[in-house]
């Protein structure tokens, strides 16, 4: 699975330096000093011996309870598939009663046997269900929002498919399977739900962080413990930067540089902490970067900066992956998804296309005359786009600027008070109601209905010369929302097009069932709060 620092960072191993030795570098005294003082205050360590290596007993205590730690990840998901198992076994248990089997028409099975194979095929799909939305991720269900949402709709996904399963299995009545399977989400809904947000809440708890340390006080260093210090949903505390080349002891957003190889030599041996990241290049200090490797011999967590900046961010840090380009790159092409995620693209498109189109008619009439009103000019407004491996395309919407909003065609970033945008024009860019027409594009093939956001030629062209990968967003098709429509404001220079390529390759190398129902609601809350633009 991919490395993830909300769910404690999975180690990454490197045989080839396995087998190195590095050198063992003593921390000096004034390192150390400095060190178990800022630990002592920092509440890491509750109180040192003057001149001592090892920690007090009270220490000792805090020391298993990061042992316990370290093994977590295995415990947390253990505690999570067997809270979520006897909470739909015992709601299982106080439906069967509810329905006498006489009133099936069962065919072959009837009584107690019924009861038995219709409780197996509920687990079946409750199995099929949480494969699908991936609920029993610990990224997703550290998040009290998300984990309660994922399995909302694992229940819905398992509810369908075991009134199905009933009916053409056990020759359940169609209606009886229904009314079963919407009382049992009655009752489930609330109860996973209190349990999944109990879960994550007592997982968010600051006793159960990983503490880490930042090997590199360079710009990525800094980047990432920006970033984790900012998190909401973060489980690593960032105790500060390991660095030999020192010239004070503060790096970075009021982080300490706490020392060199002895440094971490001694943090390592002591086991204060449980992550190390690296945002070194192995070529800068091999001996520092082994002896961090060294450490997952002990079971510490090491991961590179890239893979810690994205499952914290939900971005990919194109500027600072260095030589680890491989990062910022898709995984797989959009032809090579599993069928069932190309298939629930697929129907999303259509559904939503047709759905919307219906929509668009029953608007137009309105949204046609308030345009005519505002500013004289058509009513669509149509613009060619780059698609789908760079091919061109022409994209629809409702008119929202001026006749004469670019002089000469030239191509320029739309600013937050653009003056060109006309009065129902803003008010059609808050609620994203200009871009309706664009389902068409949906339905045609031109679009999906998520995916990255197309963009002019000119821009392409530009932004490929300036920004890293950038030309790597068009491997799949352009969408009419996206990872980074939800997540960041309209792109208004070259500096904020970078920020949405991070979000976009985060999407393109993770899409997911989940992932995209995210983004869905996302866009829903957006839409409803007007925060468009």
């Amino acid at each position: 699975m991919q490395s993830d620092i909300e769910r404690g960072i999975s180690v990454a191993t490197a045989p080839s330096l396995g087998k190195a030795q590095p050198q063992l570098i003593p921390a000096s005294e004034e390192d150390l000093s400095y060190l178990k003082k800022f630990l002592t205050e920092s509440g890491v360590f509750q109180s040192i011996g003057a001149g001592k290596d090892a920690p007090n007993s009270s220490y000792r205590h805090r020391n298993g309870l990061s042992k316990w730690q370290k093994s977590s990840l295995a415990t947390w998901h253990s505690v999570l598939v067997s809270g979520d198992v006897i909470l739909l076994t015992s709601l299982l248990l106080v439906m069967l009663p509810l329905f006498s089997p006489l009133q099936w028409v069962s065919g072959v099975f009837r009584g107690t046997s019924l009861e038995f194979i219709w409780s197996c095929l509920a687990l079946l799909c409750w199995v099929v269900a949480m494969n699908v939305t991936q609920a029993q991720k610990l990224s997703y269900a550290r998040s009290r929002f998300t984990g309660p949402c994922c399995t909302l709709f694992s229940l819905i996904i398992m509810g369908i498919l075991l009134v199905f399963l009933s009916y053409f299995l056990l020759n359940i009545r169609f209606i009886i399977s229904v009314q079963r399977e919407l009382f049992f989400l009655v009752l489930a809904v609330p109860a996973f739900t209190l349990w999944r947000f109990v879960f994550a809440s007592i997982m968010g708890l600051p006793s159960f962080h990983h503490r880490a340390v930042i090997i590199g006080s360079n710009p990525a260093g800094q980047t990432i413990a920006q970033e984790l210090q900012r998190a909401k949903h973060v489980a690593t505390t960032v105790l500060g930067f390991i660095d030999e080349d020192m010239v004070e002891k503060t790096g970075g957003d009021g982080l300490p540089l706490l020392g060199g190889r002895g440094v971490l030599r001694y943090l390592i041996s002591q086991h204060v902490i449980d992550t190390i990241i690296i945002a070194l290049d192995y070529s800068v200090n091999p001996e520092l970067c082994k002896q961090a490797i060294k450490a997952t011999q002990l079971g510490i967590s090491v991961t590179p900066m890239p893979a810690a900046y994205e499952s914290c961010t939900g971005k990919i840090p194109v500027e600072h992956v260095g030589d680890q380009w491989y990062a910022a790159l898709p995984l797989q092409s959009e032809s090579t998804h599993p069928l069932m995620y190309l298939c629930w693209k697929k129907a999303l498109d259509l559904t939503c296309g047709i759905a919307g189109l219906l929509i668009v008619g029953l608007v137009l009439p309105i949204v046609a005359l308030l345009i005519s009103l505002d500013s004289p000019g058509p009513i669509f407004y149509s613009q060619e786009r780059v698609g789908l491996k760079g091919k061109p395309f022409r994209i629809y919407k409702f008119r929202s600027m001026r006749q004469d909003a670019e002089i000469k065609g030239q191509a320029m970033w739309a600013a937050r008070s653009d003056s060109r945008i006309t009065r129902i024009g803003r008010f059609l860019r808050s609620t994203h109601l200009d871009e309706l027409p664009q389902l068409f594009n949906v339905l045609r093939g031109d679009m999906s209905l998520i995916g990255p956001r197309p963009e002019r030629a000119e821009f392409v062209a530009n932004l490929e010369q300036t920004v890293p990968f950038y030309r790597s967003r068009l491997v799949v098709k352009p969408g009419l929302t996206g990872w980074a429509q939800v997540k960041y404001p309209y792109a208004r220079s070259d500096n904020d097009a970078l920020i949405k390529l991070q979000y976009d390759l985060y999407y393109i190398k993770r899409q997911s069932f989940m992932l995209d129902l995210s983004i869905i609601l996302k866009t829903v809350i957006e839409v409803l709060s007007l925060r468009g633009s």
